[in-house]
């Protein structure tokens, strides 16, 4: 009985021991530098990442990068997060940022938004399309997003699309002074269909400066004013 005691004590004492040594070293491996984050993708900035992890706390040091790990992938920035430790015995984190295609402005806050319609955080300003609205409306950015997937060329020429009090989608490009109005939600699919009508035939004949507002909601109609 003293010889199994002894023993079970021994192990607990070990595991204690062992259990502070990591500690240690893991402490030391964080003073060092010892561990490396890094990422990529347009998100992925290195400043907002460290604002983020600053805040990870664990009741052991040698918890804390697999903490960082699993806080990254909590956050919606990215697509992807690995951990691993190299042959030396240094962690790495390699984290893979989600791609946005065009930034989404509300009343109160701002985001990215994917290919998918995923809400992304705003990390920092990128040259994309801006989309401000009224509030988060899935219906409308599913036809902006279909609409700049399919038109990548009209992607960089598109400076903003907003949407005014009374629900109506408006359009400004990066060259030409045309507003071109959209209308409201159910009337995109016509307006994003005629403004792609307008740009490929008619506004080459009459020139980019001869509309100032180009009505386009109204079925089988293209108004100049």
């Amino acid at each position: 009985m003293m010889f199994r005691a002894f023993s079970a004590l021994s192990v607990s004492l070990g595991f204690v021991g062992g259990w502070i040594l990591g500690d240690q070293y893991y402490t030391e491996m964080r003073r060092m530098g010892r561990w490396i984050l890094r990422g990529e993708g347009p998100l992925w900035d290195s400043a907002w990442v460290m604002r983020h992890i600053q805040g990870v706390k664990t009741p052991s040091p040698s918890q804390w990068i697999w903490a960082i790990s699993e806080a990254l992938r909590k956050e919606q920035a990215f697509q992807s997060v690995h951990f691993y430790y190299t042959g030396k015995g240094e962690g790495r984190i390699y984290a893979r940022a989600c791609v946005p295609v065009a930034r989404i402005k509300l009343p109160v806050r701002q985001y990215y938004i994917d290919t998918a319609g995923k809400r992304l955080p705003f990390v920092r300003p990128l040259d994309l399309p801006i989309v401000e609205a009224l509030r988060w409306d899935s219906v409308a950015f599913a036809y902006i997003l279909t609409f700049l997937q399919e038109k990548p060329l009209y992607r960089k020429l598109i400076s903003r699309i907003y949407q005014e009090v009374d629900g109506t989608w408006h359009m400004h490009s990066e060259f030409g002074s045309e507003t071109y109005v959209l209308g409201r939600t159910a009337h995109l699919p016509v307006g994003i269909y005629q403004l792609d009508v307008y740009l490929q035939s008619l506004q080459p004949k009459l020139g980019g400066h001869t509309c100032k507002r180009v009505i386009l909601y109204i079925p089988s109609q293209i108004i100049c004013q």
